[in-house]
């Protein structure tokens, strides 16, 4: 099924990627990497790469098409995989595969950005947290790996640097991921715990640490000596100034002129009247920021850090207003041009269905703590659903607190969120089923 609908998905978008709204960006990032990384990139240097391998640095070509394509086929059956360890049925699997072959799925692999990279990075990470190299062949109901063990005892070695490499690369392919390695060593500790104890559990977790530390820093610092740029990217100012866009007029009036600048720009952006112009308003006044600052590169990167952390800082309230409207927006479809080529009536049906969609998720998840706390879900469910509910919970806030919140963020996370949903419907079928029979099987239900 998974091979058939690649088939049609290639042939409906002809075998060719479409340019985004970032797409440049990461153009102009793969052209400096190819002539020799002289200068700072606006870009980590991880999609950049597939532009390069692929020939697709300067022009959309069917090469990276189908390495899109086949990243989203691994991240389906690598999926697939997950939910069946875990216990979802046929039909279960059946719906995984449908929703993720879903056009508005699909789309990351037509849009030249990070979206398909990323969404099969993360979905690697949690295929390698949740399933053992080696499985039990008890019943649904068993354990599967030790978290924390070693060896014949757990996660091998291998697997151990896998896990950490991955959170790296992530952190390559997307700055958002740069500390997604926190949540992953705090479930291999909790996991270590109910096995072992003491210095042997900081060790194991720095086994998970070191690979990503290793991929993180050593960009990190060779950005700042060569570049004078400590950091994965020099954007953090730029994305920050999405959350602090609708009180840029609360900055003291000592940092003017740089404060009439910013407010004039957020409000021609008002004016222009898009969707996201006053969240990105900031682009189009960095040359003006320039000519009255006197700075430029990293100096002006710094210096617009300070500005944002002072809002920020000032109006933690607006702050957390933004973000709260970020996570909305993170819920929404996208709105890429793209999205919307495919014609009002496609995307308004789509529409719908993802309401549907969002409303029976809600609702299968709201159940699952009480099943918990029952005790009526398998330790397999609980660590999917637990390890799954984590990395989305991540992905969801740190989009939401550091750039604009377009439910593009959300691409790398949604073959997590549809397999939460398939083990979540099947946990309350099953619990509903048994409910069902115990009923029919007591005196009063005959």
């Amino acid at each position: 099924m998974v091979a058939i609908g690649s088939v049609v998905a290639g042939v409906l978008w002809r075998f060719t990627t479409r340019p985004m709204g970032d797409t440049p960006t990461y153009r102009a990032a793969a052209a400096g990497l190819r002539s020799g990384w002289p200068h700072l990139l606006d870009r980590t240097p991880g999609y950049p790469i597939v532009l390069l391998l692929t020939g697709s640095a300067e022009r959309s070509t069917v090469a990276l098409f189908c390495v899109q394509l086949l990243m989203h086929g691994l991240c389906i059956v690598l999926m697939l995989d997950a939910v069946r360890f875990v216990g979802v049925g046929r039909r279960g699997r059946l719906v995984v595969a449908v929703l993720l072959m879903a056009p508005p799925v699909m789309l990351r692999v037509v849009g030249e950005g990070t979206e398909a990279t990323a969404a099969l990075l993360m979905t690697v990470l949690f295929w390698l947290l949740v399933v053992p190299r080696r499985r039990s062949a008890g019943p649904e109901h068993g354990t599967g790996p030790r978290p924390g063990g070693l060896g014949r005892n757990g996660y091998s070695l291998g697997r151990v640097a896998a896990i950490g490499t991955v959170c790296g690369v992530l952190a390559m392919v997307r700055p958002t991921f740069a500390l997604v390695v926190v949540p992953v060593v705090g479930i291999w500790a909790v996991g270590c715990r109910r096995g072992r104890r003491g210095r042997r559990v900081w060790l194991e977790a720095a086994l998970v640490v070191a690979p990503s530390v290793l991929l993180v820093g050593a960009l990190s610092l060779s950005n700042g000596l060569r570049f004078d740029s400590y950091g994965l990217t020099p954007m953090l100012p730029y994305h920050l100034s999405s959350r602090t866009s609708p009180y840029v007029e609360e900055l003291p009036r000592s940092y003017e002129p740089a404060r009439s600048v910013l407010i004039a720009g957020r409000d021609r952006a008002l004016l222009r009247g898009e969707s996201m112009a006053p969240a990105n308003y900031i682009w189009d006044t960095r040359d003006e920021l320039e000519r009255v600052t006197g700075l430029t590169g990293p100096d002006l990167d710094r210096y617009l850090l300070r500005v944002q952390l002072r809002l920020i800082a000032d109006n933690p309230f607006g702050y957390l207003d933004t973000v709260r409207a970020a996570l909305s927006n993170l819920t929404t479809m996208d709105s890429q041009p793209v999205v919307l080529g495919q014609g009002r009536t496609v995307v308004w049906a789509e529409q719908l269905v993802h309401l549907g969609l969002s409303v029976l998720f809600l609702a299968a998840m709201a159940v699952m703590p009480g099943l918990a706390l029952a005790r009526r879900l398998s330790r397999r469910s609980l660590r999917f659903l637990g390890i799954g509910s984590l990395l989305v919970g991540y992905t969801v806030v740190v989009s939401a607190m550091v750039e604009t919140g377009t439910a593009r963020l959300r691409a790398p996370v949604e073959p997590i969120l549809v397999g939460l949903f398939a083990v979540a419907v099947s946990a309350a079928r099953a619990e509903w089923a048994a409910r069902v029979d115990r009923v029919e099987a007591s005196p009063h239900g005959r």
